[in-house]
């Protein structure tokens, strides 16, 4: 009888010493990460946020700021879209979203507006961006290395920059 009371201290242990800390987490990327880019011409800060909601759906954010981590000013680009992580290769597809279309040839118009002043369009319809996502150490920063666009089979493939996202969430 007295071994049956040591079941529950073993059981304990044993959850305690199975898990191992660089083991990534099942869904390492849900939450909020963010892109930010400063644009010294503008003096502005474009930043990027992809929110992931679970396993395959994803918001998508394209903000401007007058500091990196300071208030937004306005919007650029809000959408929905899906995306899935298998092993190291990130795949995602946002369509439909709403744009800011505003400024024109104004050579002072603002690169950003209210979200009142989006508009529906469509961001990419005729590919899947895919490529290779990396996992900082500690699992708050990542960077992701879309794989060349093939345009036609006669011209060269489209390099992308390499993204890197900071975890704010």
């Amino acid at each position: 009888m007295k071994a049956f009371q040591f079941f529950p201290l073993v059981f304990l242990l044993l959850g305690l010493f199975s898990c191992q800390e660089d083991e990534l987490p099942r869904a390492p990327l849900l939450g909020t990460w963010e892109n930010r880019i400063f644009d010294e011409t503008q003096e502005l800060w474009f930043v990027e946020s992809l929110t992931f909601k679970n396993d395959s759906v994803m918001g998508v954010e394209h903000t401007v700021r007058e500091t990196e981590t300071g208030p937004t000013l306005g919007y650029r680009i809000i959408s929905e879209g899906w995306y899935k992580l298998e092993g190291t290769t990130l795949q995602y597809y946002y369509a439909d979203a709403l744009i800011y279309f505003g400024g024109g040839s104004d050579s002072d118009a603002l690169p950003y507006g209210s979200k009142e002043e989006l508009s529906a369009g469509i961001i990419d319809f005729f590919r899947i961006p895919e490529g290779d996502l990396t996992f900082s150490q500690d699992n708050n920063k990542f960077e992701f290395q879309e794989d060349c666009w093939q345009v036609n089979p006669d011209r060269e493939c489209v390099e992308f920059p390499l993204k890197e996202y900071i975890r704010v969430n």
